[in-house]
């Protein structure tokens, strides 16, 4: 009876335990058929976000080129990689696997081996999981498609490789100051300016799951971004920025500018500016730094520098700026009839104006004078009896009327404005009036000066100046175009017409005879204003020159502020000037004015120039070497459009060939190869490879200088592309095959 007990007791336990698990299970079970259910597909969807989001990236637009009016490029954007080591996938792969792919990342991207293996140590609180547990790791940017395609070819593993992009400037510091440059979020001149409009739409790469197919990769393409076309001659800013070369040479000062333009319409032709930087590498030390006190600067005293070295200083800064608004002022006064330009004044040397002895820059005086020879002599005395004429309020008007001190609206960033640097029309008096009608007492820009007087000798408009002539969309549509704009009719024709004679005698005859050419007539007008606080005693010194004299299609200003030593007389810019318009004259091939008497020259051999238009730069160019042409590429491309002279021409030796040229079909080369003859193997690899390009040498390395380079100087290659340099001393190289060319 007891066992028979016992067995019930025992049997009762059993069934109780064995309905207390099937509750529990029955529980669990319901539980789990319940998040599955009512949230199953919510975790699933979450659980495979989790997978596919580890290959999910964006996809960078290539940015928008910047162009000059020729399609020379002066901005260019090259696909660049972001390597990163999938760490988890990786880990999962055997230790030999994981060492191939280490070696070859450390091997092609100078990283440390220890530190990557690091990465891919076991967690020992995890076992089975790396002890950096993610999926993205980045390693290297930047990275160059040579080099990810080396890595690439060694078979690895775990490594993902993202689309950048590179921003490139293939003319160096050329234009520097306009075109700016792009460095993360921040941007100066044109990529600040047009920022929006070329930085195109990034794309994005991922995968998908889909329920029949699993996991499926798409991808977004990017949207490249617009194409800023200038209306800077790329030949005409090298003219520029040599004439700030040296003027900075010459007398070293705080700034020197040149600024080319087309009177008629605005257009910017060239824009040049020192002190000077490379946008490819913008955070260098300025040369006019001394290294150690470079060294010695924090971060903030280098950004300081380094703002200043950015800025464009033909719009950014202002100057007070003497002689060269006389023009202004006296063809004001004719415009209003409160003068003629036969009108006769005297010049003693100073001239009393309310108790004030002001001098002329002659301190014996010029005697009696026209309001042409006012203008070509530059007669102080003069300019203050025409502006005392014309009294306060008529000053100003004019003075407003031809933007002094107001904005232009060019198409730039940071332009500043010097109206805080006038005289209100309430507080111009008789000594701020005389000293005003020279050009002193009052601020304006390189750009507002130059674009005044440009309406003085235009036929009387004031034009708005600008330097984007289109964007271009990536299918070759004009998003945007930029037509002439008058801003206000200043002067009439008639008055335009005196005034530009007047500026012709001031070269012909007056204190800018420096820069005549002879066979050309040209205007111009010179000027030196000296600089607040009177008491540091700097100067700035400028020539504003036109040509044609009767009909002007370009103006020119240069420039040089605050010289380290000034001389009256001496610190002139007007050789520097005549250099310049002469290079304007042969480039442009203006013809002469009036015939002169030319000294007998020895007979130079003559060639008949071939047909190259249709055929490849590359053999075009080599054949005008050896012709001993001379020859200047105009355009961006290959293929050849157009030449001049035409074909079949006889023409001297050392004569230059104008080459215009476009891209092929599918031709994809930005990149010419630069001139280095001359140059020894060191200097010419440094600027070679600087352009982008790859070089190797032939002959002699160690004293020798470049006799040839193959593909010539011109030739435009892809990014990378190879430039062969042939060696060897200069007396080895073939007089005949020699070229001096500027491009």
């Amino acid at each position: 009876m007891k066992k028979r007990g016992r067995r019930r007791i025992i049997k009762g336990h059993l069934r109780f335990l064995l309905i207390v698990m099937i509750g529990i299970l029955c529980f669990l079970g319901g539980t789990v058929a319940y998040w599955k259910i009512v949230h199953g597909e919510e975790f699933e969807t979450e659980a495979k976000q989790q997978q596919v989001s580890r290959y999910d990236y964006t996809i960078s637009p290539n940015r928008g080129q910047i162009v000059d009016r020729n399609n020379q490029p002066l901005a260019v954007s090259t696909r660049v990689y972001t390597v990163v080591m999938d760490v988890r996938v990786l880990f999962q792969f055997k230790d030999d696997v994981k060492e191939k792919t280490v070696n070859a990342l450390c091997k092609n991207l100078g990283l440390d081996h220890d530190t990557l293996m690091g990465y891919l140590a076991e967690d020992p609180k995890n076992p089975g999981n790396p002890v950096l547990d993610t999926n993205y790791k980045i390693l290297a940017k930047q990275v160059d498609p040579k080099i990810k395609e080396k890595i690439e070819s060694e078979g690895v593993k775990g490594v993902v490789f993202e689309d950048d992009i590179k921003r490139k400037y293939p003319a160096g510091s050329l234009a520097s100051s306009v075109i700016g440059f792009k460095s993360g979020n921040f941007a100066t001149g044109l990529e600040k300016q047009y920022d929006e409009q070329m930085s195109g739409v990034a794309g994005r790469s991922f995968i998908t799951y889909d329920g029949e197919r699993g996991a499926v990769h798409q991808e977004v393409p990017a949207q490249d971004g617009d194409k800023i076309v200038t209306t800077v001659d790329y030949t005409l800013q090298t003219y520029a920025e040599d004439a700030v070369k040296e003027g900075m040479s010459e007398y070293n000062p705080e700034n020197a500018a040149c600024v080319i333009m087309n009177p008629k319409t605005g257009e910017i032709l060239a824009m040049a500016s020192a002190p000077s930087f490379d946008p490819n590498d913008p955070y260098k030390k300025p040369d006019s730094v001394n290294d150690d006190k470079w060294k010695s600067l924090d971060n903030n005293g280098k950004s300081k520098i380094l703002n200043s070295v950015w800025k464009n200083f033909c719009i950014s800064s202002t100057f007070e700026p003497g002689s060269v608004f006389k023009p202004c002022v006296a063809s004001a006064a004719i415009e209003e009839g409160v003068i003629k330009n036969s009108s006769t004044f005297y010049c003693g040397g100073s001239l009393n104006v309310a108790g004030s002895v002001i001098h002329c820059h002659l301190r014996s005086g010029h005697g009696n004078l026209t309001v042409e020879g006012i203008i070509a002599q530059s007669c102080n005395v003069g300019m203050m009896q025409i502006a005392a004429k014309m009294g306060a309020s008529l000053f100003y008007k004019y003075q407003k009327d031809y933007g002094v001190g107001s904005l232009t609206g060019i198409d730039l960033p940071d332009e500043v404005s010097a109206d805080s640097l006038m005289y209100k029309e309430k507080d111009i008096g008789p000594v701020q009036l005389a000293t005003m009608s020279f050009g002193q007492s009052f601020n304006t820009t390189t750009v507002q000066v130059l674009n005044a007087v440009a309406s003085v000798v235009n036929g009387g408009n004031l034009m708005r100046p600008y330097i984007v002539s289109q964007i271009v969309d990536p299918n070759g549509n004009i998003v945007k175009e930029t037509k002439p704009e008058i801003i206000r009719k200043v002067l009439s024709k008639e008055t335009s017409d005196i005034m530009r004679k007047d500026m012709i005698a001031t070269v012909e005859y007056g204190t800018g005879k420096k820069a005549k050419i002879e066979g050309y007539t040209f205007g111009g007008k010179t000027g030196t204003a000296q600089q607040a606080p009177r008491s540091e005693g700097k100067y700035t010194v400028s020539y504003i020159a036109f040509i044609p004299g009767d009909d002007p299609q370009y103006i020119a200003i240069t420039l040089i502020h605050k010289p380290e030593k000034y001389a009256d007389g001496v610190t002139t810019v007007s050789p520097i000037t005549k250099e310049l318009m002469e290079k304007i004259i042969k480039y442009e091939n203006i013809e002469p004015s009036y015939e002169t008497s030319k000294t007998a020259t020895p007979e130079k051999t003559q060639v008949t120039v071939p047909n190259y238009v249709g055929c490849s730069l590359f053999d075009a160019l080599s054949d005008i070497d050896e012709l001993g042409l001379k020859y200047k590429v105009i355009g961006n491309g290959n293929k050849i459009t157009k030449q001049v002279p035409d074909t079949n021409t006889a023409v001297d030796t050392g004569t230059e060939v104008l080459i215009y040229v476009e891209k092929s079909k599918g031709e994809t080369a930005d990149i010419a190869v630069p001139d280095v003859s001359g140059l020894s193997y060191n200097e010419a690899m440094a600027k070679i490879e600087a352009s982008g390009l790859t070089c190797k040498a032939e002959g002699n390395k160690t004293d020798g200088v470049v006799l040839k380079t193959n593909p010539v100087y011109g030739v435009r290659l892809n990014d990378g592309g190879e430039v062969t340099l042939s060696m060897g001393k200069a007396s080895d190289e073939n007089d005949n095959g020699k070229t001096d060319n500027t491009q």
